[in-house]
């Protein structure tokens, strides 16, 4: 039986607490679901809108979920409120709402909520915020640091590990890697095109709204480059279970990757960047990159020539991770919910 299971009694009500995130729940909501699953919490609830899209609408749109979600709150009267962060201005209006109710509010903070100016500002409001909430979420004991130094309190929780049992999948025929990629300024995607030119033997499937790129990296791709544009929940995870690994980098150091913790609870080996917080976290069935062409190209070729033995790392590693997130998991309870723990 799992943890979290002994140290609940029954499942949390939405009268009791609510996960809140302002975003599609198709866009980055693999933790969010699983932590709300592991708590035994209701599914997160997701506000977004498909009207007001962009940089120039983002006021607009900030104003009009937070109506939404204080329309939410205040019908549902939960006692705790999990919120996401980013965007820091969700939990702003969880606060205000928590702070009329006499509320707990707890923030489930990413690692950009902390790496953009525009998430931090302005600073003395950012930091009442963090100080007033009953705990942060962090996925860096470099975060952790941060926190504790604006009179906050921080937990360093990484991504839960799946821990439903994985259905038998048949890998594709050629050696294939998944690319988990949504076009965002820390990917390194050029250099991953540039390497994948140099090996015309493997086949490289790239996810990410096609939308989102710029048409001339679209067009310099290689033959053996697939773009997958959006794939829907399931396509998604079939894509990652049936490649041979998955590679998911990123040129910010203190980013613990969404698509690393993705492959690790389908039991794939990971290709990553090469910085101290994925080397630790990510210690074997992983081969380590430099976000470079030549880094990328040596990285795949180390895994492909020893494979048998990442594809056994992993395994074990996603064993290790679900115990060490079993404990952590009874902690978090009692934190955020005393009275059931």
């Amino acid at each position: 039986m799992e943890a979290i299971t002994q140290a609940a009694s029954r499942k949390i009500t939405e009268s009791q607490a609510i996960f809140l995130v302002w975003a599609a729940p198709t866009f980055g909501s693999g933790r969010s679901r699983l932590l709300a699953k592991e708590l035994q919490m209701p599914a997160p609830i997701h506000l977004y809108s498909t009207r007001w899209k962009g940089a120039r609408t983002a006021p607009l749109r900030y104003v009009f979920h937070g109506m939404q979600t204080l329309r939410l709150l205040f019908q549902k009267r939960p006692r705790v409120v999990i919120v996401q962060s980013p965007p820091s201005f969700a939990v702003l209006f969880v606060a205000l709402y928590c702070k009329i109710t006499n509320s707990r509010y707890i923030i489930d903070a990413h690692s950009d909520a902390f790496q953009r100016g525009i998430w931090t500002r302005p600073e003395w409001l950012y930091d009442r915020i963090t100080q007033n909430a009953a705990l942060t979420l962090v996925t860096d004991h470099f975060f952790r640091t941060m926190i504790d130094q604006k009179g906050g309190r921080a937990m360093v929780l990484r991504d839960p590990v799946e821990s439903a049992p994985l259905s038998p999948i048949q890998r594709q025929e050629q050696f294939s890697v998944a690319v988990v990629n949504t076009f965002a300024p820390d990917e390194p995607l050029e250099a991953v095109l540039e390497a994948a030119a140099g090996l015309p033997e493997v086949r490289f499937f790239v996810t990410g709204k096609t939308s989102r790129a710029k048409p001339a990296l679209l067009q310099q791709a290689p033959s053996n480059v697939v773009f997958t544009d959006f794939l829907p929940y399931e396509a998604y995870y079939q894509l990652l279970r049936s490649s041979h690994a998955v590679m998911s980098l990123t040129t910010r150091d203190h980013t613990l990757q969404c698509g690393a913790c993705e492959a690790l609870s389908l039991e794939r080996p990971i290709i990553t960047s090469n910085w101290p917080l994925l080397q630790e976290y990510f210690c074997s069935g992983t081969v380590h990159v430099d976000n470079t062409p030549a880094g990328i190209r040596q990285g795949i070729e180390a895994l492909r020539w020893d494979y048998n033995r990442y594809e056994a790392e992993v395994v074990e590693l996603r064993h290790m991770r679900r115990q060490e997130w079993q404990k952590q998991s009874v902690e978090l309870a009692e934190l955020v919910f005393p009275s059931r723990a």
